[in-house]
């Protein structure tokens, strides 16, 4: 036996990540590897004593969070990997994941294991790649509305200038409108089969969950949204929680189901009308609600607004075409976030669709509290 402690002891001293052993019941840690003194510029040898200061550095919102799992993991085996970030004065905050372990020996001593990874490369290039894709996206639904609606104005004119304007005869007048009409056409057929395809793309890519602040991600494409409402033709309003909001989400999917909302409420609401998304934070919830004063969805079609290729299906007041997938993906994805999404509408009022996840898990006591006392 003392051989394989040994030989496990040498793989923590080379390991890059920060690895420690914590015994409950003396109420302090009994070892931590040399990658600490690197990666926290600490002092091995005084780790007890830094560790209340180490804590406090913990980000507001990330203390409770921790604390949480840590009432949990000091009752049984753990099984959740938790990721913080920890604040530095004047620089960018560190993002750690933490691989917990349990081990209790024969007399009932507990010990608490783990492994502190530095993942703030990678969670950057996630929160970069989350900024663009949410960008892209909101730019190209107003690019698409803005797009469509010219194309179809040309096709109702090309349509009317064909049917009352008589043409000479022989005059190739007639067909060339009816080659601008077809073309118009088309163009807007392919322009929302464009979006449909992204939209298709992303839904079936595997799922990529991180414990953000709702508001604060899904502010990006709301702010492109409000930036573009000139072109969409519409009023278009957001608002955010007051104090930051925590989910489990697929940013980009979850974006996405957003702006494909949007997107309805805009088809089936007239020119000047309102468009508004209101984030909400309930009892274990967010509640995103997306709000128009439309035309309202007939009762008879409500109960199969989210079924695959719906015969619920219509076009936009503006002639958009729609597959019929749309919603369903909508409500695939939010249960795959074990959310729910549901609709209430009357005709010519306009119509709400509601959106609950839930919020990720925190305890009883104010997020800002502090996370020393989890290792009291």
């Amino acid at each position: 036996m003392p051989a394989f402690a040994d030989f496990f002891q040498n793989q923590a001293e080379a390991s890059a990540h920060v690895q420690f052993v914590y015994d409950l019941a003396a109420g302090h840690v009994v070892f931590i590897n040399a990658a600490y003194e690197q990666v926290f510029q600490g002092i091995r040898e005084l780790v007890n004593a830094e560790l209340p200061d180490l804590l406090q550095r913990l980000h507001p919102d990330d203390q409770a969070y921790l604390a949480h799992y840590w009432a949990r993991w000091v009752q049984g085996p753990p099984a959740n990997e938790v990721e913080v970030r920890l604040l530095h004065e004047g620089q960018p905050h560190q993002w750690f994941c933490l691989t917990p372990s349990y081990w209790q020996d024969a007399q009932g001593r507990v010990l608490l294991g783990g492994t502190l990874r530095d993942i703030s490369v990678m969670k950057r290039y996630q929160e970069n790649a989350d900024l663009f894709n949410s960008r892209k996206n909101a730019t190209l639904e107003i690019l698409s509305h803005d797009l469509s609606g010219a194309f179809i104005m040309v096709q109702q004119i090309a349509q009317f200038l064909r049917e009352e304007v008589t043409s000479p005869l022989n005059s190739r007048v007639p067909e060339m409108l009816g080659v601008l009409e077809t073309t118009s056409r088309d163009s807007v057929t392919m322009i929302r089969e464009l979006i449909n395809l992204e939209f298709l793309t992303s839904a079936n890519t595997d799922l990529k969950v991180n414990r953000v602040d709702v508001g604060a991600v899904l502010r990006v494409p709301l702010d492109q949204l409000q930036t573009g409402q000139r072109l969409l033709g519409h009023v278009f309003s957001y608002t955010l929680p007051a104090e930051p909001v925590y989910a489990n989400i697929d940013v980009n999917k979850f974006t996405q189901v957003l702006i494909n909302l949007v997107s309805n409420a805009f088809k089936f609401t007239p020119d000047a009308g309102f468009v508004a998304v209101r984030i909400e934070s309930g009892p274990g919830v967010v509640r995103i609600y997306i709000e128009d004063d439309g035309i309202g969805i007939p009762l008879a079609m409500q109960p199969y607004l989210f079924e695959r290729f719906t015969k619920a299906r219509r076009p936009g007041l503006r002639g958009e075409a729609t597959t019929g997938l749309g919603l369903a993906l909508c409500k695939t994805i939010v249960e795959w976030h074990y959310g729910h999404i549901f609709v209430t509408s009357q005709e010519g009022q306009g119509s709400t669709f509601t959106i609950e996840i839930p919020r990720a898990e925190t305890v009883d006591t104010p997020a800002r509290a502090g996370a020393v006392e989890m290792l009291g």
